[in-house]
């Protein structure tokens, strides 16, 4: 009142700027992975600590699964966003899903190949090899294939789900590989001996977590959905930059994870390699087109889809990767110095 035009242009202009600077209302995000929350699922965990979420403006709420698919939960407007493999979200869309893929985190397959940390690299020398259910003959058969050997030149042996007994097989030399799962890894891990995995680049290529949802969805609270991707990758880039605080940051929120210490360790240990970036300019969450194609086809030519061809490129939409990018990797690093000050 009373102020000249050049005072009320600035005043305009200031609360513009503070419109635009104004955090966003999402409210809570309802968001459901494969499992409750664990230290194998780092950024979850570290973006909550860290407040990334809460930067974005947005509580994120872990549903409880069940005995539907994580697609489903997406498709029926239960979750906002989930996270699901490349055959069941091949499999939903086969159906009738309305489903877009956004953003790859967990690029490795969680099955593999183990032997002892000095053991062979290269499956070709592996002799007897075992399996830890029935099923993980499939990995024989993919893996020897791909190297053009007959898989049943190779012997295997069925040695069941116990980590110690898992562990003692490779030790005392009764298998020279074990063809089993990640959770299976971990436990041999916790048992104390040291592994590696020697499965094939190709055969570990894999979309075995990716984040999921409705084309609806994108339309009406894009910058939210963009908003969460960015602080899952902050929370991701948090848990490789700083193990020993990622891994306290994963007792306080889960402590019964903790309660074996070695296992706990074992699960962060297992699953950094499959939340590494891809690519070797670091940019988290893109999307491996190729793999899901060649997955695709391989579950065409198996009879796992009804469709004659699939073209990813039909489901896929990475508009809100370089935003999920947008952040300064010092900022995060000086983030978790100062929540290891203030709790360790």
């Amino acid at each position: 009142c009373g102020g000249s035009d050049d005072d009320a242009a600035s005043s305009a202009s200031d609360s513009d700027e503070a419109a635009e600077e104004a955090p966003k209302d999402c409210g809570t995000i309802g968001f459901l992975q494969p499992i409750p929350e664990s230290i194998i699922f780092w950024p979850l965990i570290t973006a909550n600590a860290l407040g990334y979420f809460e930067d974005e403006g947005m509580q994120v709420e872990l549903l409880p699964g069940g005995e539907l698919p994580e697609t489903a939960f997406v498709d029926n407007g239960t979750a906002d966003i989930a996270t699901a493999g490349g055959p069941e979200v091949m499999q939903a869309l086969d159906a009738g899903a309305n489903l877009k893929v956004l953003y790859d985190y967990w690029n490795v397959a969680a099955e593999g190949l183990v032997t002892l940390a000095d053991g062979p690299d290269n499956p070709a020398d592996v002799k007897t090899v075992g399996l830890v259910t029935d099923s993980d003959q499939a990995t024989v058969e993919i893996i020897w294939t791909s190297l053009g050997v007959d898989p049943a030149s190779v012997n295997t042996v069925t040695l069941g789900e116990s980590p110690a007994i898992l562990a003692e097989s490779l030790e005392n030399g009764s298998v020279d590989a074990i063809a089993g799962a990640i959770i299976d890894f971990i436990g041999m891990q916790a048992a104390g001996i040291e592994i590696k995995d020697i499965a094939p680049a190709d055969f570990k290529a894999s979309p075995s977590a990716s984040f999921i949802v409705t084309p609806s969805t994108i339309e009406e609270n894009g910058d939210c959905i963009e908003g969460f991707l960015r602080a899952w990758a902050k929370g991701t880039y948090a848990g490789l930059a700083n193990p020993e605080v990622t891994q306290a940051m994963g007792r306080a929120a889960v402590p019964e994870e903790w309660e074996d210490e070695a296992a706990g360790v074992a699960s962060y240990d297992q699953s950094v390699a499959a939340q590494e970036p891809v690519g070797s300019d670091g940019v988290f969450g893109i999307v491996q087109r190729d793999v899901w194609q060649s997955q695709a086809d391989e579950l065409i030519s198996i009879g796992e889809l009804d469709a004659d061809s699939l073209d990813v490129g039909s489901f896929v939409d990475e508009r809100f990767v370089d935003g999920a990018n947008d952040w300064d990797r010092a900022d995060v690093e000086a983030d978790m110095q100062a929540w290891a000050d203030a709790n360790m």
